[in-house]
């Protein structure tokens, strides 16, 4: 109470004592007391953390939480969902480290450009369907169990140089196949069978 006034203040400050789910159990006045946090208030309080607080509806609110003597970092909590929206500005993260964590992501967007020094992903199945694919790499390296491309209209390979292998059978089949060599042709085999 304020002993000019007669009143209780309107906000006043408070220690955390605990929390369990959406309780809290602050210490204010020289006891334990229950309160819940304040919709606004969008830093988890943490025990030991130095809160405002303040009385509505016969409830005790922590409006925001004022220091940390601990070392746990800061929070945000909404449990609810949130929507952090700009929509005729720019919404930027820095960070030293950016850690994302979800059930499922969904990213819709216009435009989107990446640029990474090194990437490194691990997926389950990735599914792509694309207008148009362009890839421009100095080296490109890929190492498959079983691999199958279906191709409906045509398809070009353009090289200086072109080396296939295979341990075991070579297939090669078409309705029409031209093989052309402007210096030489060679076959060799233990058996060649023509017609």
């Amino acid at each position: 109470m304020n002993a000019m006034t007669g009143f209780a203040p309107l906000t006043e400050s408070a220690r955390v004592v605990a929390q369990a789910g959406a309780a809290f159990t602050i210490w204010r006045r020289g006891r334990e007391e229950p309160a819940l946090r304040a919709f606004s208030c969008l830093v988890d309080p943490a025990p030991d953390d130095l809160v405002l607080v303040g009385d509505a509806e016969g409830e005790a609110y922590i409006l925001a939480v004022l220091a940390r003597r601990g070392d746990a970092p800061m929070r945000l909590a909404m449990p609810g969902g949130a929507t952090i929206a700009a929509p005729d500005g720019r919404l930027t993260l820095d960070a030293g480290t950016l850690d994302l964590r979800a059930g499922a992501t969904e990213v819709t967007t216009r435009s989107l450009d990446v640029t990474a020094g090194r990437t490194a992903a691990s997926l389950g199945r990735v599914a792509l369907l694309a207008e148009a694919i362009e890839t421009i790499a100095q080296r490109i390296v890929g190492r498959f169990r079983r691999s199958l491309r279906i191709v409906e209209d045509s398809e070009q390979v353009r090289a200086r140089d072109i080396d296939q292998r295979a341990s075991g059978h070579l297939h090669l089949r078409g309705d029409a196949v031209t093989l052309q060599g402007t210096a030489l042709v060679k076959l060799r085999a233990d058996q060649i069978h023509l017609g």
